[in-house]
């Protein structure tokens, strides 16, 4: 896996025919998958493509809830057809292969909801920092809806 980090681009670019998943989506190693796991688009799941090997195989870094940090054939990922979305990585070359070489770093890192999902993966291997939106979101419902619950109790709204 580690020789195709040094032919990321070249390898995704000058096999057109053999990278399908990069064509369609116009994926580059680093951009971000983002799958919608429910149909209200609420709650997704977050992936890295990290490009085709020297055998000509696409991969996908993926947190799995089950496996933890692990690598998926693109064929494998993709052939449910669920909506994606992509953020593409916004870096240099050079900022790009180190993407890669971070998801591929913590191979095998486990799965953790609140500390460690999908997003916050994603994240630490784009940015170098892994955080949660989707973590913070759903603090803050919660702490919305204890404090909601507090209001009713004292009696707020009572005449």
């Amino acid at each position: 896996m580690n020789r195709h980090l040094r032919n990321a681009r070249q390898s995704t670019f000058s096999r057109v025919g053999i990278a399908k998943y990069a064509r369609k989506y116009c994926l580059q190693p680093a951009d971000r998958i983002k799958e919608s796991i429910f149909q209200t688009g609420f709650t997704k799941h977050h992936s890295v493509y990290l490009g085709i090997d020297q055998n000509c195989q696409e991969w996908i870094a993926e947190n799995h809830w089950q496996h933890g940090v692990r690598l998926v054939k693109a064929d494998d990922y993709f052939k449910n057809g669920n909506n994606y979305t992509f953020d593409r990585f916004e870096g240099i070359y050079n900022l790009r292969i180190a993407a890669v070489k971070r998801a591929l770093s913590v191979l095998g890192k486990p799965y953790d909801l609140v500390h460690y999902n999908c997003e916050h993966y994603a994240s630490y291997v784009q940015a170098g920092k892994a955080e949660s939106k989707q973590v913070w979101n759903a603090l803050l419902l919660a702490l919305f809806l204890v404090l909601l619950g507090f209001t009713s109790k004292d009696g707020g709204g009572n005449v």
